[in-house]
């Protein structure tokens, strides 16, 4: 299977249109990461301090995801982008280079001589920097022939160890770009010893089809984007690789399983009911429920879309509880999901609760003390918090010494009346996967701990197990 790296060039885009804050955009960043996805492309530098800051920033959160910083065609530019991006963990330094005359003429204002010793000057320049070296021709698919060719064949004698072939007008079709791959890789003997990627305009909604026919030639990356028409969607390169990747050959490094909900949140970031195509998003969850003649495939699929990669096992028994409680009534997304917390990987308790005290008024800030047994002994934990729920979660990670990302936390009532009984249901996000707890009681605070505890020690008991 080839694996398909993904760059998704949303964070450049949105600072073009100036669509987000600071803040903002290291969220949007912290969200691609947690996907997995191969590169972020970031904006060029504008010389202010405020962007040096954010690259700097990213340097210190991105995990898993490579960095690309473009680095102009001069020196100067390179200096200024290894400057802001050399602490890095995966670091990328980027050429933009127009290829075709209009551009090379209006946007660069270089003959292509001047271009062709540009591109060897700065790419090697570029990789006496940093060993990842892209440069990206812009334009493409209506350069001369033979004059792309040589620029290709310059980058890559000075270094470049990927290019992007760019369809930046967005006219060609599926066919046509297939065409215009295959006679690069006949005519560029080199290409097929280097990383290419492609990044194809969506204006006649053609991006994704023209992406695969590049794969199957031989491209092995694409370029996306949440904004505007200039790359096809993450989520339609994802959707089609789930679809069809295992009958053609081709995968991906991105967790497509968590896509639907982290694409629903980027969106929600952007301000704007963004066009997507994945079919799984465009429809209300809160709408389906599932009954009896739900086979166990349908229902792994929608436990999929809540987020979840559960065993056989696990399935199994989620499964099992679902047809208890379809007997009565049709099941909705929200219920299946507090079955699978309640269900799914029950494991001996690492942690248990022993007693809290919870102290919270409207004039007062909230604390938390617990005491939770380990291994038959005790240890108590005192926090503060914004609110009695959250100072307790801090109390048990002071216990614990540990900390994981609360993915999602909720109460449901159970019962109704005075003495109601309330469900919570914590997700903790960890090495990348879910893991959920769920707690009854008449204490909606007692059942928010429990939970909490419930998910952790099914990460704790996993890690032992590795």
């Amino acid at each position: 299977m080839k694996k398909i790296c993904i760059t998704d060039m949303t964070l450049r885009k949105a600072a073009e249109d100036r669509l987000l804050g600071f803040k903002e955009r290291i969220e949007l960043a912290k969200l691609l990461d947690k996907l997995n996805i191969s590169a972020l492309e970031l904006p060029p530098l504008s010389g202010s301090k405020a962007d040096s800051i954010f690259v700097k920033t990213l340097c210190s959160i991105i995990l898993n995801t490579t960095l690309s910083q473009p680095a102009g065609l001069t020196r100067e530019e390179a200096d200024a982008a290894w400057s802001a991006l050399d602490k890095a963990r995966r670091p990328r330094l980027l050429i933009d280079a127009p290829v075709s005359s209009v551009q090379m003429e209006y946007i660069a204002r270089k003959k292509p001589p001047q271009m062709l010793a540009a591109i060897g000057e700065q790419v090697k320049y570029c990789a006496s920097l940093c060993s990842d070296v892209e440069i990206s021709f812009q334009d493409a698919t209506r350069a001369e022939e033979d004059f792309l060719a040589q620029a290709i064949e310059t980058a890559i004698a000075n270094g470049a160890t990927s290019i992007t072939l760019c369809d930046t007008a967005g006219v060609m079709l599926p066919d046509e770009f297939a065409s215009f791959i295959s006679g690069l890789y006949e005519k560029v003997p080199a290409m097929k010893d280097i990383f290419v990627k492609v990044s194809c305009d969506d204006g006649m909604e053609l991006a994704g089809a023209s992406a695969v026919r590049a794969f199957m030639l031989g491209a092995q990356g694409v370029k996306c984007c949440f904004i505007g028409n200039q790359a096809p969607r993450l989520s339609t390169i994802c959707h089609i690789l789930k679809a069809r990747g295992e009958s053609i050959g081709l995968t991906t490094s991105a967790r497509i399983t968590e896509l639907e909900r982290t694409v629903k949140r980027i969106h929600s970031l952007l301000g704007s009911e963004v066009k997507d195509n994945l079919s799984s998003v465009k429809h209300d969850d809160e709408g389906i429920t599932y009954d009896t003649n739900d086979s166990l495939t349908v229902l792994s699929d929608a436990v999929e879309k809540l987020g979840y990669e559960l065993t056989e096992e696990d399935m199994g028994r989620v499964y099992d509880e679902f047809l208890t409680l379809a007997a009565k009534k049709p099941v909705t997304a929200k219920e299946l999901d507090a079955i699978v917390a309640a269900s799914a990987m029950q494991v001996p308790a690492t942690y248990q609760l022993k007693s809290f005290v919870i102290n919270s008024g409207n004039i007062i800030t909230a604390t938390a003390s617990l005491r939770l047994e380990k291994d038959g002994f005790d240890t108590e934990g005192i926090s503060f918090g914004d609110g009695p729920i959250d100072a307790a979660f801090k109390a048990i990670e002071q216990v614990t010494g540990r900390h994981f990302e609360l993915e999602d936390f909720r109460i449901d009532a159970v019962t109704e009346g005075k003495e109601a009984i309330g469900r919570a249901i914590v997700k903790l996000r960890y090495d990348g996967r879910l893991y959920s707890g769920s707690g009854v009681s008449t204490d909606i605070i007692g059942a928010a701990i429990r939970a909490y505890l419930g998910a952790m020690n099914k990460i704790v008991y996993e890690e032992k197990e590795a």
